[in-house]
């Protein structure tokens, strides 16, 4: 097996997509093919895969790079059903600790993942305690924020009972127990202009803000205890 970093104009692109992620991902929280082959061509994102001897796409990570806020997401993170447990997971999560950070030298490094409180197991999508246990083996902490992701489309639907994680290197102060919410505050407002046009003013939108703009920061919570971590609501 080796671990590359896949370009946008690759036909690995689409394999990837149809194999790996829509397989790992409800639509709702997936982008299209398209606007994934785009964001690497534009030099926004990154897809890396761990392949196997015969060249075919095993795991994937595919993260896209806001350079306004200097934070990257780790937008999804996926392994072929017939090869989880085996490994694959943590040496993209390898690459993101390393060769990631050095390619971008962000702020802080996010990731958008299921509340269990909220989501159910399944067999395409995996467990979803293991995957947070899995994040937390690797120094993942969850930012206190009722996260929701936007809906990444017209007709899609926003994703709510989501956690907004931190991942190691945890940035700045964050080893003492928050982060700065400048940067959060910077990321978030992009992404929803991106998304939805517009940062909303409904109620779950509210408490989002809110939580993001109070004094001293956004608190960092441990993800060992699921039931004390933040649950957005529509």
């Amino acid at each position: 097996m080796r671990v590359t970093d896949i370009g946008g104009s690759s036909p690995l692109v689409e394999v990837i997509y149809n194999e790996i992620l829509r397989d790992a991902f409800i639509s709702d929280e997936l982008v299209s093919c398209d606007e994934l082959r785009g964001g690497l061509l534009a030099g926004l994102g990154v897809l890396t895969a761990v392949m196997d001897d015969r060249g075919r796409p095993l795991a994937a990570a595919v993260g896209e790079w806001d350079p306004g806020s200097r934070v990257l997401l780790l937008a999804y993170i996926a392994v072929r059903r017939e090869r989880r447990s085996e490994g694959l997971g943590g040496l993209l999560m390898g690459e993101i600790g390393g060769a990631w950070q050095q390619r971008y030298h962000p702020e802080m490094t996010l990731a958008e993942i299921e509340h269990p409180s909220a989501h159910r197991t399944d067999a395409d999508r995996g467990d979803v305690l293991a995957r947070l246990r899995f994040y937390e083996r690797h120094g993942a902490r969850a930012l206190d924020l009722p996260y929701f992701q936007p809906s990444l489309r017209p007709g899609a639907e926003r994703v709510h009972g989501m956690l907004l994680i931190a991942l190691a290197p945890l940035p700045g102060n964050g080893t003492d127990g928050s982060v700065d919410s400048g940067p959060v505050r910077a990321f978030l407002t992009e992404y929803f202009l991106g998304c939805e046009g517009a940062v909303g003013t409904d109620p779950a939108s509210q408490r989002l803000w809110q939580a993001v703009d109070r004094a001293g920061g956004i608190p960092l919570l441990p993800l060992s205890d699921p039931i004390a971590l933040p649950l957005s609501r529509a």
